[in-house]
């Protein structure tokens, strides 16, 4: 379990809700020193406290949907063979970008270019389980989130959960709320494609490191990651290793919305909470996915009463949420925040 300077609080608390700001910034921000600044965060990154991640905007890479991927699996089927067989399973498939896996229960995240890639996922994941491995099979139920009919956090949002947890000032401030998003064909040269692969692959890596890659000169290489950049092709984000500071459960919600009360609605008038908590969300009008990282399952016990009531109050769900709960001390995770697969899967096809 980690214990935190004050001062480290607040710079991993500044980088979560925008992982651009400089150590001057983030010095004015809290009153502190650019060099106290500088120096605590070499101190998180080194300590691997954090990590950061460019997440591709896939949609403007012309990819049509994303999808949540639940699944249950035999608890006498040992962990380590599940364990084994998925994590063959996952490196074939680079369409996944997050995958965790416990011992009776697994979840996967994919960008999809179409449906028909979908179903493509679906029947590989089938042919990959079957004869010898066909025991660590899990029963997998796959929902699909149109960018066109859905909003969500893709670029991920742990600033409210970090607050929290920091017990800093309200994290309603920090909230990045779920949003819609249209999906445009890329227009990019060979050059810019290796450039935003290289970026992806190596979120830490200067310009100069990125064109030794590449094959292209330095100033090249900032051109085009500026480009990219203003052109909305990626966003730096700043992730906290939370199972590493000690929170004990994974939670994927998968709640179904009553057809009787209208979206815009439920949206202007549901509580914050839910959703404010969950650093990735998926939500179309019948249907939304929630993740939470929760410190003690005392947490989650009292989290859920409080956040699901008023929707229950509502008449808002036309059934029960289905809830599915990892201890993260007794599972592993697959693929963290791994875009790169999925985005050279993509550029490939463009």
């Amino acid at each position: 379990m980690w214990n935190f300077l004050p001062n480290e609080k607040l710079v991993i608390a500044s980088l979560v809700e925008d992982a651009t700001r400089t150590d001057a910034q983030i010095a004015e921000l809290n009153g502190m020193k650019a060099g106290t600044v500088a120096t605590v965060r070499r101190r998180l990154m080194d300590a691997g406290a954090v990590f950061y991640v460019n997440v591709p905007a896939f949609n403007r890479l012309g990819c049509e949907m994303m999808a949540c991927h639940l699944g249950t699996m035999d608890p006498a089927q040992s962990f380590e063979s599940k364990t084994s067989d998925y994590m063959e399973f996952v490196k074939s498939s680079p369409q996944i970008f997050d995958a965790i896996i416990g011992a009776k229960s697994i979840a996967f995240y994919s960008v999809l270019r179409n449906a028909t890639e979908l179903e493509n996922l679906k029947a590989h994941h089938s042919r990959f389980f079957s004869g010898d491995r066909k025991r660590s099979m899990a029963r997998i139920s796959s929902i699909s989130f149109p960018y066109s009919v859905s909003k969500g956090t893709y670029a991920l949002n742990y600033a409210p959960t970090v607050r929290r947890f920091f017990r800093l000032d309200s994290p309603c401030g920090a909230v990045c709320e779920p949003t819609s998003v249209e999906v445009t064909s890329p227009d990019l040269t060979e050059n810019e494609k290796k450039v935003l692969t290289a970026i992806v692959e190596n979120p830490g890596e200067p310009d100069r490191a990125i064109a030794a890659r590449v094959g292209i000169s330095r100033q090249s290489v900032t051109r085009i990651r500026n480009k990219l950049d203003e052109e909305g092709y990626f966003r730096l984000v700043c992730v906290p290793r939370l199972y590493r500071w000690g929170f004990e459960i994974f939670s994927v919600v998968r709640v179904f919305f009553s057809s009787d009360f209208a979206y815009s609605d439920r949206a202007d008038s549901q509580p914050k909470e839910p959703v404010m908590y969950s650093f990735f969300s998926l939500i179309k009008a019948e249907e939304a996915i929630a993740n939470h990282m929760i410190w003690s399952f005392h947490d989650y016990t009292k989290g859920l009463d409080a956040g699901l009531a008023w929707y229950h109050r509502e008449n808002a769900f036309e059934e029960n949420p289905m809830i599915t709960l990892l201890s993260l001390e007794h599972c592993l995770e697959l693929r963290t925040h791994d875009f790169a697969p999925a985005l050279r899967h993509v550029l490939e096809r463009c």
